[in-house]
């Protein structure tokens, strides 16, 4: 397949900031492609508000952003969570934000209150029964979030359901779909898992030909129905024009840090090597001169990748993986896989992974037996 599906072409139209307000979260999921200290080991981290509205309007004025995206870690365990909802409101940008669910009944005041500012609320789903969900979240996950996707339901407040594609999830794709087509979902998006380690590109990572079915199977599904689905960048795409928003010039990533990097996939990558994705510390330096930088290094990955792909068509070598993926071509040429590529990385080495290994070993467990 060297083409991309239509279902998952997109517009990069819209300028857009991605922002992490901390570096924590409540749940453990063992694929998450966050690094382990920062979320559970280091200090807490939440990005001030003093500091991301002077960066917002600095966004609006360089690269003229219309919407900003909160991830983490978990963005709604951001204490001023409500204020900086309504400060972006304030700012006349709008807000969308990646949530595990189950702090939603807390922040749904919050929520409720800006529902004119808040384009979407995008939602991580594991399973589409309580046991499947549960297995990765924990007791109680399921129930949370289907209790979430009932308030925005029967509130007209738009809502997406987020899916990362492991082996385990791919035969229960058409189930997926019909679940967030019940719940009333905006859109239901796939993302291939993100390797940290060996670990877990043996037990998740779909292979090279499994990829293809289930890339075909949600194109399928994206035909069928009405509700949107669509798979993010990390498909099958050797196309040299820009594959993501990033590459593209029209959004860019700042971290719990305050520092602005490349993409929110790249930005804290679990046992990378380092952080090259970074341009500079917005807490002293100004927005302008760092986005500047960070226009010159898409252009220069841009370059790199178009040529790379040029290399392999013109040499008639078939890219494997990580050269037709996006998302693996960039994680790969910045240093995040060290693992990968033979480099001693003791860290990633010694993360434990007992959910992937447990399902390797028994098959599906109760969500107790293996936290």
């Amino acid at each position: 397949m060297s083409e991309l599906y239509p279902a998952t072409k997109k517009s990069f139209g819209e300028r857009r900031l991605s922002v992490e307000l901390t570096n924590i979260c409540n749940l453990h999921c063992s694929y998450c492609l966050r690094d382990e200290d920062a979320l559970y080991n280091e200090r807490a981290n939440f990005l001030s508000l003093e500091l991301l509205q002077r960066i917002i309007v600095n966004a609006r004025e360089v690269m003229n952003i219309t919407h900003v995206g909160f991830t983490g870690g978990e963005p709604t365990l951001h204490p001023e969570f409500d204020q900086v909802v309504e400060m972006c409101a304030a700012s006349g940008v709008t807000v969308s934000f990646v949530t595990n669910g189950w702090h939603f009944e807390r922040i749904w005041p919050t929520v409720l209150a800006h529902r004119e500012s808040i384009s979407t609320v995008a939602f991580s789903l594991d399973g589409p029964s309580q046991s499947e969900h549960d297995f990765w979240r924990g007791e109680g996950s399921f129930t949370r979030l289907v209790r979430a996707f009932s308030r925005c339901f029967g509130n007209s407040i738009p809502f997406g359901i987020k899916v990362t594609l492991r082996r385990d999830v791919v035969p229960k794709l058409e189930q997926l779909a019909l679940f967030a087509a019940r719940m009333g979902a905006l859109y239901l998006s796939f993302a291939h898992v993100l390797p940290t380690s060996h670990d877990v590109e043996d037990a998740a990572m779909l292979s090279a030909d499994e990829r293809v079915r289930a890339e075909q199977e949600i194109a399928n599904l994206a035909r069928i129905f009405k509700m949107r689905i669509a798979l993010d960048v990390g498909y099958f795409n050797v196309d040299t024009s820009a594959p993501c928003s990033p590459l593209a010039g029209v959004s860019a990533n700042v971290d719990y840090r305050g520092c602005l990097s490349l993409c929110c996939n790249l930005s804290g990558f679990r046992g990378a090597a380092g952080r090259d994705d970074v341009v500079g510390d917005l807490n002293s330096e100004d927005f302008s001169s760092a986005y500047e930088k960070l226009s010159l290094m898409a252009n220069e990955q841009m370059e790199m990748r178009t040529n790379h792909l040029t290399m392999l068509a013109e040499q008639g070598i078939e890219p494997d993986m990580y050269s037709a993926s996006p998302c693996l071509y960039c994680l790969n040429t910045f240093g995040k896989l060290p693992w990968k590529n033979g480099l001693n990385n003791a860290s990633t080495a010694s993360r434990a992974l007992p959910v992937l290994r447990a399902r390797n070993q028994v098959g599906l467990a109760t969500p107790t037996s293996v936290r």
